[in-house]
């Protein structure tokens, strides 16, 4: 089967599922929507897209050809691992720890530059998205050891 291909089927999939979703929830009133709103329409908008994307020609790449080999597909399992870590850590731990400590692995991981350099970065990203979320969007995020 083409990449192409593939990835249409499974945005449309993706699509199909944001919509069924997000229909349970209440689409809201004039003017202000509610939490059913966008995953609507963003489900509506990928579903558009995977359907021209399996409309036109496809192209010469096949699924095989994208996946990582080797080094690189080592890389990837260390990426998976670390997201799942993160997820599993992100209650007990809190955001903030959590999320820069995977912040700080990525950065040296990928980047393997500076340690002052990866603590600087994950530390204003973790703190400029607590502040976006926690105190701009006000959002509860968990708190995890840091509530103590």
């Amino acid at each position: 089967m083409k990449a192409d291909r593939a990835g249409a089927i499974l945005a449309l999939a993706l699509g199909f599922l944001l919509i069924s979703q997000g229909g349970k929830l209440p689409s809201g009133k004039e003017g202000a929507p509610g939490p059913g709103f966008f995953p609507v329409w963003i489900g509506v908008g990928l579903m558009a897209l995977s359907l021209i994307l399996l409309i036109r020609p496809s192209g010469g790449q096949k699924v095989g050809d994208l996946l990582p080999r080797g080094n690189e597909a080592v890389r990837v399992a260390w990426v998976l691992v670390a997201l799942i870590l993160y997820a599993a850590l992100l209650k007990p731990l809190g955001f903030i720890i959590a999320t820069f400590s995977l912040f700080l692995i990525l950065l040296q991981f990928y980047r393997r530059g500076r340690w002052w350099v990866a603590v600087a970065l994950s530390l204003a990203a973790v703190l400029g998205s607590y502040w976006l979320f926690a105190r701009f969007f006000e959002m509860p995020l968990p708190e995890g050891l840091l509530a103590l």
